[in-house]
C-alpha cells in the first residue's frame, strides 16, 4: 500500500489581504528584509484587510495585536521566518488554534510576531498505516475526521478546534488514554525550526538526544517551530459512549459512590471524564462523558452496560445520551463551549489523587453564570506509568500516577465588571477550597494553565526542570521562544 495525502477538503489557504512592500514598509519595517527574502511568503500588517480577526484570541483579555502576522504554508518558510526574526532582535509567538489557555499564542509587543502556522496543515498516513504526519496547524477535528476515514483512530481532545500538535506536546488528556495511552506517548518523532534556522528531525544522528523527550510533554515551541509530528495511530475503536448529566447539587453524594465504585473497579476500557455546568434553561448540572472502548468483536459489550448502569446509579439522572458510536460520532455530538466570543477569562487548574465527597461538596458550588465550567480528566490506565510497557513514557510529562484533573473555568464580557468580580471570586473559592481541604497535588497540566512565575517546576518537576534548561541553553540560547516556555527560573 502507499501512503495517503488528506486531501485538498483538509486545507487551509491563508487568507487574502497580505500586504504589499510599501504597506510593510508603512507598518512594520523590520519585516520589509523578510519580505524581500521571501516574497511568497504571507505577511499581514495591521492595515491589513480582517487584520484583528485574523489575530483573534479566546480570551478577550489581550486586545493589543502583534506588529505583523506571518503565515507560512511550509517548513522552509517556517525556517526563514523563524532565522530572520531571531537575527533581526524581534519576539514572535507561535500561534495554531489560538485557544491556548495561558494566552501563549499571541504576540502583543511593539517587537512581536505572530507566526500563525494554521497553513501547515498537512497529513499523510503511512504506508503501512502505524503511523501519520501531521504538520503544526492541524486541527484536531481534521486529524480526527482524516484517520476515521481509514478506520483509525489517536488521542485527540474533546474540543474540535484544537490545535493537535499544541494540544500533544503539553501531554494531551483525551477520552481515548485508557486504552491508548496520553498524546504525548503516541509522538514517534518530529521535525522542528530552531531559532537559526536548521530544520532537525528527531531521528536525524545529530539531533539533540533531549529533543524528542521535550515533545512528549514539555509544551510546544519550547525550543523550536513544530513544523511537523510523526504521530503513533490505532485501530477504531467501537464505542459505548454518550452523555449522562445528574443535577450538580447532587456532587457530593456521586463523588462519594463515584470512589466507592473506582475502588471496586475502575477498567482501563473506561475513561469518565466530567464537566460541571450551568445551563440556562435546567442550572448546574454534573455530567460524565461515558466512553468504552469496546473490543474488537464487541465481546465486552455487556460488561460496558453493565458498568453504565453503575454509572447511572450515581444520582438522579436528568440525561442519558449513551449509544453505540465511533471517536468521531462521539466527539462531534458533544456540545463545546463557544470559542472566540467576547469573553474575559478567569481559570485555574488544579489535580487531585482520588474522587472523594469532601471534593463533590466543594464542586457543588453553583458556577457564577452559564459561560463558565469545569473540565475534569480522570487518568488511569495506560496514561499513567508503569501500567503499559508498550507505550511511551519517556517523556517531559510530569505527572503519571492516576489522578483527577480539574480545570476551573469562568467567563464574562469585557463591560461586565460585576461579573468578572464574580467569575474570578469562584474561581478562587474552588481552586482555594481544594488547596485548603489538603486534596491538591503539585503537579499542574500546562494545556490549563496561565503563565506564572517559577511555574515550570509544576510541569516538569526537579530533573525534568533541570533538563528542560539544559536543551534550552543548547537549542534555544537567546530565549527566542520565552513565549511559548513556562518560566524556567
Amino acid at each position: 500500500m502507499a501512503s495517503i495525502i488528506a486531501g485538498v477538503e483538509f486545507h487551509t489557504d491563508p487568507p487574502p489581504g497580505a500586504s504589499s512592500a510599501p504597506k510593510i514598509e508603512q507598518d512594520a519595517p523590520a519585516l520589509l528584509g523578510l519580505h524581500r527574502e521571501a516574497p511568497n511568503l504571507h505577511i499581514y500588517t495591521a492595515s491589513s484587510i480582517n487584520y484583528e480577526a485574523l489575530n483573534r484570541i479566546n480570551d478577550r483579555s489581550i486586545t493589543t495585536l502583534p506588529v505583523a502576522t506571518v503565515r507560512p504554508t511550509d517548513e522552509t518558510e517556517v525556517a526563514t521566518a523563524v532565522r530572520y526574526i531571531s537575527q533581526n532582535g524581534l519576539t514572535l509567538a507561535i500561534r495554531s488554534s489560538g485557544v491556548d489557555q495561558g494566552g501563549r499564542s499571541r504576540a502583543s509587543g511593539p517587537k512581536d510576531v505572530s507566526l500563525d502556522v494554521r497553513s501547515l496543515d498537512k497529513m499523510v498516513l503511512s504506508a503501512d498505516r502505524q503511523h501519520v504526519t501531521v504538520e503544526g496547524g492541524v486541527s484536531s477535528e481534521a486529524l480526527l475526521k482524516f484517520l476515521d476515514n481509514h478506520d483509525l483512530a489517536t488521542p485527540t481532545p474533546l474540543s474540535r478546534v484544537v490545535g493537535y500538535v499544541g494540544f500533544a506536546c503539553g501531554g494531551g488528556y483525551s477520552s481515548w488514554n485508557g486504552t491508548m495511552g496520553l498524546a504525548a506517548d503516541n509522538i514517534l518523532g518530529g521535525r522542528i525550526a530552531l531559532a537559526d534556522g536548521r530544520i532537525v528531525d528527531t531521528e536525524d544522528a545529530d539531533c539533540d538526544p533531549d529533543l524528542l523527550w521535550t515533545l512528549r510533554g514539555g509544551g510546544a515551541g519550547v525550543v523550536g517551530v513544530v513544523c511537523s509530528l510523526r504521530v503513533r495511530v490505532h485501530r477504531r475503536p467501537s464505542l459505548l459512549g454518550g452523555l449522562v448529566a445528574f443535577p450538580q447539587k447532587e456532587a457530593p453524594q456521586i463523588t462519594e459512590r463515584l470512589a466507592k465504585l473506582y475502588a471496586w473497579k475502575k477498567p482501563n476500557k473506561l475513561v469518565a471524564d466530567v464537566g460541571i455546568v450551568n445551563r440556562p434553561e435546567s442550572g448546574g448540572q454534573f455530567f460524565f462523558l461515558f466512553v468504552w472502548a469496546l473490543d474488537e468483536d464487541r465481546s465486552d459489550l455487556d460488561e460496558a452496560t453493565d458498568y453504565l448502569d453503575r454509572i447511572l446509579g450515581l444520582g438522579t439522572v436528568v440525561i442519558n445520551t449513551v449509544q453505540q458510536t465511533t471517536p468521531y460520532l462521539f466527539t462531534m455530538s458533544i456540545k463545546t463551549p463557544v470559542l472566540f466570543a467576547d469573553l474575559i477569562f478567569s481559570r485555574k487548574t488544579v489535580s487531585v489523587p482520588v474522587w472523594s465527597e469532601e471534593l463533590g461538596h466543594i464542586l457543588s458550588e453553583p458556577l457564577p453564570n452559564s459561560t463558565s465550567i469545569v473540565v475534569i480528566h480522570d487518568r488511569h490506565g495506560t496514561g499513567t506509568r508503569g501500567s503499559d510497557s508498550t507505550f511511551v513514557t519517556n517523556g517531559a510529562f510530569l505527572n503519571r500516577e492516576p489522578h483527577v484533573m480539574l480545570g476551573i473555568i469562568a467567563a464574562a464580557p469585557p463591560d461586565d465588571e460585576e461579573g468578572l468580580r464574580n467569575s474570578d471570586a469562584w474561581v478562587n473559592r474552588v481552586f482555594n477550597g481544594i488547596n485548603a481541604a489538603g486534596l491538591a497535588m503539585p503537579q499542574k497540566y500546562i494545556n490549563f494553565s496561565t503563565p506564572h512565575k517559577g511555574d515550570g517546576i509544576h510541569y516538569y518537576g526537579a530533573d525534568g526542570l533541570d533538563r528542560i534548561r539544559s536543551i534550552k541553553s543548547r537549542l534555544d540560547p537567546s530565549n527566542l521562544f520565552a513565549k511559548s516556555t513556562p518560566d524556567l527560573a
